[in-house]
């Protein structure tokens, strides 16, 4: 998640972070860890201009957790940048390299494009963080292989899967999905879904994770492929496995408008007149008063 700083500011806890976890999952120091900053010249072509040591030493204030501490220079360059974390899980293992991207702005400068709702982002948020996207440049897994990683050790660059804009979409999208399910509860905006249908979110949210998994499965559907040459095979194949997903967000979708059908009580009333039964009104709701003659009293 690139994160947005202005000359002067001075980083700390929480800014330039790194999360290290073992293959349990469980929080684990790196036998040795440090980090370079990088000014990225946009070129063309893209170049990155190391600033400083390429072998700073980040603050270790828990066990797995690290940040980069900096002042950004009052006469920093405004753009894009850099920080590559390079570290050991164990002093014989290969060096591993995971890298950021942050950008300096000029003081005043609006960092956000667009604006939402309190209630808005807070459900932006929500998903995000059932897609487990919320923080994904931050935490780095040690797990075997690690061969690969070194085929890609100056290239990676960990970021979010999406957009916030992106997954405001969705939601707004799902909205409208529900909306078109009996009975009608015509909820135009997610403030008022927010905020007065609470229970119903989660169903929301997983008309959503449908739509944010299929955008991705489309991407996958275009760099697959499959290669064989002299007895070699290379297969690249995962949008199947986000078909796989959506399929199973849209079954829990499914249910939560069954739900709805369920506990959305509506009633069409009879009226009748209050006293005996009318001849026009014998056989079905009351259209008109009726005749309460001796004559025609039912």
């Amino acid at each position: 998640m690139a994160v947005v700083f202005t000359p002067g500011q001075i980083t700390g806890r929480g800014d330039l972070d790194v999360f290290l976890t073992n293959s349990q999952g469980n929080p684990s120091n790196a036998a040795e860890i440090t980090y370079a900053i990088y000014w990225v010249d946009p070129g063309p072509p893209e170049v990155e201009v190391l600033i400083g040591s390429s072998t700073r030493i980040p603050v270790n204030p828990a066990v797995g957790e690290y940040y980069g501490s900096l002042m950004i220079p009052t006469s920093a360059t405004v753009g894009n940048y850099h920080i590559r974390w390079t570290f050991k899980e164990l002093a014989t293992s290969p060096d591993q390299q995971v890298t950021m991207e942050f950008a300096v702005v000029a003081a005043g400068t609006a960092t956000t494009t667009a604006t939402y709702t309190i209630a808005e982002q807070a459900m932006i948020d929500s998903l995000r963080k059932l897609l487990r996207d919320q923080n994904p440049d931050k935490f780095y897994h040690f797990r075997p292989p690690e061969h690969e990683g070194a085929i890609g050790a100056y290239n990676r660059v960990f970021g979010q899967i999406w957009e916030d804009d992106e997954l405001y979409e969705y939601l707004q999208r799902a909205l409208a999905w529900w909306n078109m399910f009996p009975p009608a509860t015509n909820i135009c905006d997610l403030d008022t879904l927010y905020t007065q249908y609470g229970a119903w979110t989660t169903t929301i949210f997983w008309a959503a994770i449908v739509h944010a998994v299929f955008a991705v499965a489309l991407n996958w559907v275009a760099d697959e492929f499959d290669y064989s040459i002299g007895g070699v095979s290379l297969s690249l194949e995962k949008s199947a496995k986000y078909e796989s997903l959506k399929n199973n967000a849209e079954a829990m979708f499914d249910k939560g408008t069954e739900a709805k059908a369920r506990t959305v009580k509506y009633i069409r009333g009879l009226q009748q007149p209050k006293y005996g039964i009318g001849i026009r009104s014998a056989f079905g709701p009351h259209v008109g008063r009726g005749v309460l003659s001796p004559r025609h009293f039912l």
